[in-house]
C-alpha cells in the first residue's frame, strides 16, 4: 500500500470536483512515498518573453529546490528557418546559451522538439506537419549530437492529438516522425532516451492508433500527460476510466507491447481563480491544494514501477494572458515559491512541510 500521510485527510476526501474546500491550517505534513527517480519541471527557457534575469531566477530556484531535470521546448524552426542545408547561427547560439544556463546549474534537460519551419510544412502555421520526416529526424540527430552532454533525453513533439499543436492529429502522420527520428538519433547517440509525445487527455484512441502503425522498437519511453479533465479534481479521480489522467490504463495496455518505461512529461494543477461559468477543465485550485494534489499524484505514480519520470507543469506563473494556463507555475509570477515546490523534491518516506498560506 502507498503511504500517503496528508493532514486534514477528511477535508481532502470531501473536496469535490466542482467546489474548493477551505484552506487547511498554515502547515500540513505531506509524505511522498518513493516518487519516480526522474523528476523535473517544464521550463520555457526558449520563449522570448523570458529575459536573462527571468531565466536565471527560475533556474536558480529549480536548482536550489533540488529538482534535477527540466523539460525545455525547442522549435525546429528556430534552428533551421531557411531550409535543410544549414543551421541558423543565431538560433544555434540561442539554444547553446539556454542549454549552458541549464547545465551550469547541474540540471539535466529533456528537450521537446517541435514546430516545423515553413519550408518543411508548406505553411506559415507552426503546427504544420513536416512533409519529409527525414528532414525532422536529421535536425534532431544533429541537435543531440551538437550538445551531447547537455541534452539527456529527446521528446518527439507535443500533444499531437490536438490541432493546436499538430495540424493533422492523426497517429499515421505522427508515426513516421517517431520512427525516422529514433533511427537517426540512436545512430548518433545510442545513450539518449527517446520519448514519444504525450497526447492530451490520455487519448486511448490515439495510443491505439499509434501502435497500429507498427512503432514498437522506435522509442525508449512512452510519453503521457496526466491532467484530470475536470481541472480542480483531486488525484484519486485518475483511477477512473474517464478521468483523462488514468495512467493505470496505459500501464496495462502497454504491458504486453514491449514498452519498458512510461514518462509522464506533464502533470499539474492550476492555481488560477476560476469563474462559475468557466469550463470544467479551467477550474483552479488553491495553492495548498496544488501542493497536496501533486504530492498525492507522485505517491500514486510511485506504485507503478514502469513510470520512470514525472515532469510537473510548469516553472513559473505568467502575468495574466489566459488565466488557467498562467496559473500552473510552481513559482508565482514574481518568482516566489508556491508550497508545491517543496513536495516535488520529497524523497522516500520523508515528510515535506507545505506552507499553506495564501
Amino acid at each position: 500500500m502507498l503511504c500517503i500521510a496528508v493532514a486534514m485527510l477528511i477535508l481532502a476526501l470531501a473536496t469535490g470536483c466542482g467546489e474548493k474546500a477551505p484552506d487547511p491550517p498554515v502547515h500540513e505534513t505531506i509524505t511522498v512515498d518513493a516518487p519516480p527517480a526522474i523528476r523535473g519541471l517544464a521550463y520555457h527557457g526558449m520563449w522570448t518573453s523570458r529575459d536573462a534575469q527571468d531565466r536565471a531566477e527560475i533556474l536558480d530556484a529549480i536548482a536550489a529546490a533540488g529538482i534535477p531535470w527540466v523539460r525545455m521546448d525547442v522549435a525546429w524552426a528556430t534552428l533551421q528557418p531557411d531550409g535543410p542545408a544549414r543551421f541558423d547561427p543565431a538560433g544555434v547560439a540561442m539554444l547553446d546559451e539556454r542549454l549552458r544556463e541549464v547545465s551550469q546549474r547541474g540540471l539535466r534537460a529533456l528537450v521537446m522538439f517541435w514546430w516545423a519551419p515553413e519550408w518543411s510544412s508548406g505553411t506559415t502555421d507552426k503546427r504544420g506537419v513536416p512533409s519529409n520526416p527525414q528532414d525532422y529526424a536529421r535536425a534532431a540527430a544533429w541537435m543531440v549530437g551538437r550538445w551531447p552532454t547537455q541534452i539527456a533525453a529527446l521528446q518527439v513533439w507535443n500533444e499531437p492529438n490536438l490541432p493546436e499543436f499538430f495540424a493533422s492529429t492523426r497517429p499515421s502522420d505522427y508515426a513516421p516522425l517517431l520512427t525516422a527520428t529514433y533511427e537517426a538519433v540512436k545512430a548518433v547517440r545510442p545513450d539518449i532516451t527517446v520519448v514519444t509525445a504525450g497526447p492530451a487527455h490520455m487519448d486511448r484512441g490515439w495510443y491505439r492508433g499509434l501502435y497500429a502503425q507498427g512503432v514498437e522498437g522506435s522509442f525508449d519511453a512512452l510519453g503521457a500527460h496526466a491532467y484530470p479533465i475536470v481541472g480542480d479534481a483531486p488525484p484519486r479521480v485518475c483511477r477512473d476510466d474517464s478521468s483523462g489522467c488514468d495512467i493505470g490504463w496505459l500501464a496495462d495496455y502497454t504491458r504486453a507491447r514491449g514498452v519498458p518505461d512510461i514518462w509522464v512529461t506533464e502533470m499539474g494543477w492550476s492555481t488560477a481563480s476560476s469563474e462559475d461559468t468557466a469550463p470544467a477543465w479551467q477550474r483552479g485550485v488553491t495553492e495548498a491544494q496544488q501542493a497536496r494534489y501533486t504530492a498525492e499524484m507522485l505517491s500514486w505514480l510511485a506504485g507503478m514501477p514502469r513510470v520512470k519520470a514525472v515532469f510537473v507543469y510548469r516553472d513559473r506563473d505568467f502575468e495574466p494572458v489566459q488565466a488557467h494556463l498562467d496559473g500552473f507555475g510552481v513559482l508565482r509570477a514574481d518568482t516566489s515559491p508556491k508550497p508545491v515546490l517543496d513536495v516535488i523534491t520529497c524523497q522516500s518516506r520523508s515528510a515535506c512541510r507545505a506552507d499553506a498560506r495564501q
